[in-house]
């Protein structure tokens, strides 16, 4: 072989291994990586991305590492490749900022609880001036989360003094509030203090000791060809030029965004990270330093490390698949990086979505790829024991039906009594009526010696048919302000509590967890607290029974609109119940008092109690509608049809590309207790397949008192999972919240098992909520 074919040879295997996945060991042989193929060509044929390069590794071993489809479209098409240079958008601030204010607090020279007017003398005397670098990295200084670009046109130093002038939108420490103003100010601290503008400063102390030679902020010419482009700006496509018009203002160089760099920089930076801070033969960061980065904070309901997401909004399509207490980060123009710093696993995502036109998705890309990353390195315990059905509790006695008073006929059995002298605000909605139909809001508007300020009103508004976000208004009848907490505002504000003493929580829930007036609920509970305020609930029945308590507990860290506390599925309570279990639980100072029902009592369902049926919510009409909710809408955002544009909403579920006859037979043959399964076709008129004929099944339920409709949903998810590739399941676990029961059902755990599992906590809630419990 003459020297010329050797090397040409070498360079063939050369790209070979670049491109391939990393050959398996024999302990690696039981990974299983194909999911991560089919989504990325599944997102590049749906036009939601030009390409992608993928990484998956485990400590200092890459296990996965692929390219998929074009880094350029236009001006001509280019293929992807694994060494190909992305612009990784926010990235920056964990890759180059955050290290590099770390580097400084090691050697002395800022401290983190330090305010920032102590490095930038333009915010002396200023709000702003007494923000902490800390409060900085956390996005907890209340700061705006995107400048105004004139503030920061003049560049440094000029801008320090325009953005000094920035009013805070949030207390600084008490509200997490994603801010790349704090990220910008971070890089001119790094400049002053460390006499280098931030790319020569990470530069020199990070990238080059750890060999990241492609990792830079406005790259040469030389990298040009191996640069993703992003977006068409002004009729030219920017490559090599950061994408964030604020970061181009900024000279290409800021704090928040404008690095540049590779997957193979990457793996190197996040195994420096697994290895306390060495890489490459050299101590980069401190082993302290890296524990301080992830070390989690909490922050109103978000969980941040110094600089690093774990737990918040823009983290549910990736921390929600891997352990507690993981962190990573998102960029816009489409990258992640997710890490489990205990297991050492990692995945990273580096495409340009943006490329060429700004329309580009990658909420689902990231979401199956974490899903098929948890399934090769998570699974459940295992259960000691399979779970035990809960008793079946006979049937409400005819002679006990019909006698139910809510908490408002308490209310205006005892004149008011409770509300007297005092300046009320209402929360409630069109469930908030007496037993003789007239609505609380006129109740109590007519009630003596009460005062009537304002009415609130949670998701679906006053009416409940809304859909979509809810305006604040004016109720015809009374005049009065009707408050949205359902659109720009999801918590009552000073403005909307003015002259009010007392709120008045009067809701019917559903008895499930994802339902969002227990979230509502919990929000005007917080708030009250911080402003000593009076909350009164009047006590409404858990239509679906009080006695089955059912489904996973909420993870802690991933608490949401929809998972509002550490709850079952199937709660098991009243919402005044609901309200006293947080109260003691979280120790609010809240003064709270539950208006209890007479003559409920926890094996009534709706319908025992002659109390007038209103529609919770448009799609909730009936109490069969609503048990079957709690199982069956937990499959609502994935990929088939649970029967919204239908009349009969989450009783059918269906998609084009199931075969009915087998999944009704499939499903008949789990044995489930009190349902049967029929093979259906039907036609969606809005939401999901609206007008397409979809196949699926009828769910019939027989005997109520034996259905645990979580299990319905978890079995169905289960065998339409093994069944159909077409399935996306990963969306479930946006309301399930509970990772060991996702981790099974990636796992295809037998039903039993998977069951067990999800059942795991179930005795322990029970002993929890057996103090605050108000019915027999």
């Amino acid at each position: 072989m003459t020297m010329s074919r050797a090397r040409i040879l070498f360079g063939l295997l050369l790209v070979v291994r670049l491109i391939a996945p990393t050959p398996a060991t024999a302990h690696q042989e039981t990974f299983d990586f194909s999911e991560i193929d089919r989504a990325a060509v599944a997102a590049i044929e749906a036009g939601k991305i030009p390409g992608a390069v993928i990484i998956v590794g485990q400590g200092s071993r890459v296990l996965y590492r692929k390219a998929f489809g074009y880094k350029s479209l236009v001006p001509a098409k280019a293929r992807m490749t694994v060494d190909t240079i992305f612009d990784v958008a926010s990235l920056t601030k964990v890759v180059a900022t955050t290290p590099a204010i770390m580097m400084l607090n090691e050697r002395g020279k800022i401290s983190l609880d330090a305010p920032l007017a102590r490095y930038l003398d333009e915010f002396q005397d200023r709000p702003t001036g007494r923000l902490t670098i800390r409060q900085l990295l956390l996005h907890a200084s209340g700061l705006p989360d995107v400048p105004p670009p004139k503030l920061v046109a003049p560049g440094f130093p000029h801008a320090a003094s325009r953005l000094a002038r920035l009013e805070l939108i949030a207390p600084p420490g008490q509200m997490f509030r994603y801010s790349d103003v704090g990220f910008i100010l971070l890089a001119e601290v790094v400049r002053r203090v460390g006499d280098q503008r931030l790319d020569r400063f990470i530069g020199e102390r990070l990238f080059q000791p750890l060999g990241m030679r492609d990792s830079t902020f406005n790259p040469c010419c030389r990298m040009l060809s191996r640069i993703a482009p992003t977006e068409v700006v002004d009729g030219k496509v920017l490559r090599g030029e950061a994408h964030d018009g604020n970061a181009r203002l900024l000279g290409g160089v800021a704090g928040h965004a404008g690095l540049f760099s590779t997957a193979g920089d990457l793996t190197r930076f996040v195994q420096m990270l697994f290895a306390d801070g060495r890489g490459n033969g050299r101590q980069v960061l401190k082993a302290s330093t890296v524990k301080a980065l992830f070390t989690p904070v909490q922050i109103g309901e978000v969980i941040r490390g110094l600089g690093w997401d774990m737990s918040s909004p823009f983290s549910r399509t990736l921390g929600s698949f891997f352990p507690m207490g993981s962190a990573g980060h998102t960029g816009f123009t489409g990258p992640a990086l997710w890490i489990d710093p205990v297991k050492k696993n990692y995945l990273l995502i580096l495409t340009n979505r943006v490329h060429p036109y700004g329309n580009g998705d990658v909420a689902e890309l990231r979401m199956r790829v974490a899903a098929a990353v948890a399934r090769n390195f998570y699974a459940p315990p295992e259960p000691t024991t399979i779970a035990a059905d809960q008793r079946r509790e006979a049937p409400v006695d005819e002679m006990e039906k019909g006698n139910v008073l809510s908490g408002l006929d308490v209310l205006e059995s005892q004149q008011f009594a409770l509300l007297s002298g005092r300046r009320v605000g209402l929360v409630t909605h069109q469930n908030g009526v007496d037993r003789n139909g007239q609505r609380g809001i006129d109740v109590l508007s007519e009630a003596p010696n009460v005062r009537l300020k304002a009415i609130f009103t949670p998701e679906h508004g006053l009416t409940g048919l809304a859909n979509e976000g809810v305006p604040s208004s004016r109720d015809a009848v009374t005049g009065l302000p009707i408050w949205s907490l359902y659109g720009q505002d999801r918590r009552p504000t000073s403005a909307m509590l003015e002259g009010i003493d007392t709120l008045v929580v009067d809701l019917q829930d559903v008895g499930v967890r994802f339902y969002t007036y227990l979230t509502t609920l919990t929000y005007v509970l917080e708030e009250a607290a911080a402003r000593k305020l009076t909350v009164i609930v009047l006590d409404r029945p858990n239509p679906i029974n009080g006695v089955v308590v059912e489904g996973p507990l909420l993870d802690p860290d991933l608490k949401s609109f929809t998972g509002p506390y550490r709850i079952p599925v199937r709660t098991g309570l009243t919402i005044g119940e609901y309200a006293r279990l947080v109260v003691k639980e979280r120790e609010l100072p809240v003064r709270l008092t539950v208006v209890a029902m007479n003559g409920w009592t926890r094996r009534h369902w709706y319908d025992d109690t002659g109390l007038p049926w209103v529609n919770p919510s448009p799609n909730i009409r009936s109490v069969t509608g609503a048990l079957l909710y709690s199982g069956i809408g937990l499959l609502e955002a994935t990929n088939v049809s649970v029967g919204r544009g239908t009349d009969w909403p989450f009783e059918v579920v269906g998609a084009p590309w199931i075969d009915s006859t087998w999944l009704a037979d499939i499903m008949n043959a789990q044995a489930l207790p009190g349902v049967r399964f029929f093979p259906v076709s039907f036609t969606p008129s809005a939401d999901r397949y609206a007008k397409t004929t979809v196949n699926g099944i009828r769910i019939e339920v027989t005997d109520r008192e034996q259905v645990r409709a979580v299990n319905i949903g978890l079995a169905l998810a289960s065998v339409l999972r093994r069944k159909y590739p077409e399935f996306r399941p990963e969306p479930i676990q946006n309301l399930l919240v509970n990772r060991h029961t996702f981790w099974g059902l990636l796992r295809g755990l037998a039903l039993p098992k998977l069951l067990a599992v999800a059942e795991t906590e179930r005795a322990r809630f029970l002993e929890r909520r057996a103090s605050i419990l108000l019915y027999p």
